[in-house]
């Protein structure tokens, strides 16, 4: 993925985005045509949890901009399903008992009101909150502000759900067009990463650890956002050290940078299996 034309796609159209209305469909000029093919070409890139969260965060912003993005899968119908929460301060891998129910809940009501309406997609903005039905009350308890909501119907004895909350405003027919269009992209992401996981977390539990402890403590101090002299100033030992270290780590990993060495680690659970060893 083009991390840098990413980038400037979203920061472009970000500065379009404020001057766009919600009360029409979407009808993309040549220019968002061009941002939404690239859109689905990034999305093939997509192959693990970190991808997913790192394209969540860039070019998908541009189109419908959040701070937290809640997916389910499995056999919605039935309430059978898993859940992974991506928001823009972290990427959670792994919910405690407490978050999990309440994601639960929330997916839930969301759930039944897009069934109730013909599994159209649910727009909810701050001031239509103040009713009383269940999703209304999720809303309210996660502080999610404006919230969309949309699904794909079963595939493969499998479907999906997302649920978009903290948007920058409330959406209208704009976005509702665009979720439509983006549902099949972020449908297939989820299931390719979802499959490639499984399959990296059964490798990981065989051959042991991906990353020494020493690595670990070096992409935890590039999580907290320093720099190699101050991480080498915790560790006693130089900067260049730390460099050699954070090479041999982006080699391990098959990322290109530390913003991605960290989103990996978190979505592997590496600190969370270094604090619990």
């Amino acid at each position: 993925m083009n991390d840098a034309f990413q980038s400037e796609v979203s920061k472009e159209a970000a500065a379009n985005w404020a001057s766009l209305t919600e009360d029409s469909p979407f009808a993309p000029s040549s220019r968002e045509l061009e941002r939404m093919l690239f859109a689905i070409e990034s999305s093939l890139q997509v192959n693990r949890r970190f991808q997913f969260f790192l394209w969540a965060q860039g070019v998908l912003q541009s189109f419908l901009p959040h701070q937290t993005l809640i997916c389910a899968t499995g056999n919605l119908a039935a309430g059978d399903f898993t859940l992974d929460v991506f928001a823009s301060d972290s990427v959670h891998h792994g919910l405690d008992k407490d978050a999990e129910n309440a994601a639960r809940t929330l997916v839930s009501a969301a759930l039944d009101a897009w069934s109730a309406g013909g599994g159209q997609v649910i727009c909810r903005g701050t001031d239509d909150v103040e009713r009383t039905d269940a999703l209304s009350q999720a809303i309210l308890e996660e502080g999610l502000g404006h919230v969309m909501a949309h699904g794909s119907r079963e595939f493969m004895n499998s479907g999906s759900f997302f649920v978009f909350g903290r948007m920058g405003r409330k959406p209208g027919r704009r976005s509702a067009s665009l979720l439509e269009s983006l549902l099949p992209i972020l449908h297939f992401a989820l299931f390719r990463y979802g499959q490639n996981e499984a399959s990296e977390s059964q490798g990981a539990q065989t051959s042991g650890p991906i990353l020494s402890d020493r690595e670990v403590q070096i992409v935890q101090g590039a999580c907290l956002g320093k720099t190699n002299s101050e991480i080498g100033f915790e560790l006693s030992i130089s900067p260049l050290t730390v460099k050699n270290h954070m090479q041999r780590i982006l080699k391990k990993l098959e990322v290109n940078n530390r913003a991605q060495a960290v989103a990996k680690c978190i979505s592997l659970g590496i600190f969370e299996r270094k604090r619990n060893s």
